[in-house]
């Protein structure tokens, strides 16, 4: 019969906080693993007489927490290939504890080890009782050791663990000041637990001020954004704007009742102002001439939206298959050394497509109109005569 590890919670502050049940089960045995010695339960069990083996020296081994808990997995199983094992975590061995993680994985791989969970309690309460924030908001819990900018949600709140050091946080911060204004007002939440917690409320950008505050119960509760301004740079926001303003209600009177044949030459419009942009190698003009082509994008996609052909996800999705799909090189196994092989991945990419070798009218259409911006591009045309050049009748856009 396999050997048993068991991953014990030992909550998220003191002895008092911890169930009887789990207390009296943790003093019948005189042989226990901890991850860290750094917890306030563990210093009082020490002081009652029970030992404990730590990790602690793991830490200052590895660089990375990846190679931590790889480790520490590593040994705890080769002990419970001898002996039962009593594992501690701080906090509920389910709530941001990878190493549990990775037991169970393991022993659902295997058949040597089996691995139970008892009890502990999660810090994740007392956090939104001392932000003063119902958790059925809706938020998301992430590690500040190992955050990426796509995980981060701002209409949802974020609560953040790890934060245990000043230098942690000033890598979250600058993560975080991505999505996030940097007066947007933040918490740092220490020792959170029934009876009170050390609260400190700053603006993002001061979050790594105090090198004092941190330590490893440290977390970090960012607030969803609240205001329209804040959502200026998501695009789901974007899109929703094009979806208001196409609404047959409550629409504009010009983009609601326009079509994808209609919409057609402003496209050609944009792009020309776009071209002047990167001529005149005017960074902000192509920030502002971008944004008018993705109008035109946003626009074709609401308008599909509305009549119930297609939306801006199944854009994004054809987009993403696409270039995944024909960029094995990148994304599989595929080798591509020179421009040669490059274009035999592209070729047999698109030959799996079922593409047919063809003239497209739209590509004979783009040299004549590369020819035609050339043209203009030197004779004294203002920008209404060069709409006029290009124009075949019909309404200026209002956007």
């Amino acid at each position: 019969m396999p050997h048993q590890i068991t991953i014990v919670g030992l909550g998220n502050h003191s002895l008092d906080d911890l169930p009887l049940g789990i207390y009296k089960f943790l003093t019948q045995h005189t042989h226990l693993y901890t991850r860290t010695l750094d917890h306030p339960v563990v210093e009082s069990l020490q002081s009652e007489g029970l030992k404990f083996q730590s990790f602690d020296e793991v830490y200052e081994a590895h660089e990375d927490f990846e190679a931590v808990y790889e480790n520490i997995v590593t040994q705890l199983i080769e002990a419970a290939h001898k002996e039962d094992v009593i594992y501690t975590v701080p906090g509920h061995p389910r709530v941001a504890e990878t190493t549990t993680t990775k037991l169970e994985l393991y022993a659902k791989q295997h058949s040597d080890v089996e691995v139970k969970v008892l009890g502990g309690k999660s810090f994740i309460d007392d956090v939104f009782e001392a932000v003063k924030v119902d958790p059925n908001d809706g938020f998301a819990l992430l590690d500040a050791t190992n955050i990426h900018e796509d995980q981060i949600n701002i209409r949802n709140h974020t609560l953040i663990t790890q934060v245990y050091s000043h230098l942690v946080a000033g890598d979250l911060k600058v993560t975080l000041m991505e999505r996030f204004n940097d007066e947007h007002e933040v918490y740092i939440v220490s020792g959170a637990h029934h009876s009170g917690s050390q609260l400190i409320q700053l603006p993002l950008y001061e979050l790594d001020r105090d090198d004092s505050v941190f330590n490893n119960l440290t977390s970090v509760f960012v607030p969803k954004a609240q205001s329209e301004k804040d959502y200026y740079s998501d695009f789901y926001y974007a899109a929703s704007i094009m979806d208001r303003l196409v609404d047959d209600e409550t629409g504009c009177p010009w983009d609601k009742v326009q079509t994808h044949e209609s919409l057609k030459r402003y496209l050609l419009e944009e792009t020309f102002e776009l071209f002047e942009a990167i001529d005149n190698e005017d960074d902000w003009h192509m920030i502002e001439e971008l944004g008018d082509v993705l109008l035109q994008v946003l626009l074709h996609a609401s308008i599909g939206k509305k009549e119930g052909y297609f939306d801006i996800n199944e854009i994004i999705h054809s987009f993403s298959d696409k270039m995944i799909r024909r960029h094995p090189h990148i994304f599989g196994e595929a080798d591509a050394q020179n421009m040669e092989d490059l274009e035999n991945i592209w070729s047999t990419a698109k030959a799996k497509e079922g593409k047919v070798e063809r003239v497209k009218f739209e590509k004979v259409f783009a040299e004549h109109f590369l020819k035609l911006y050339d043209e203009t591009k030197n004779m004294p045309l203002n920008e209404t005569e060069l709409k006029r050049k290009l124009e075949r009748g019909g309404h200026e856009t209002c956007d």
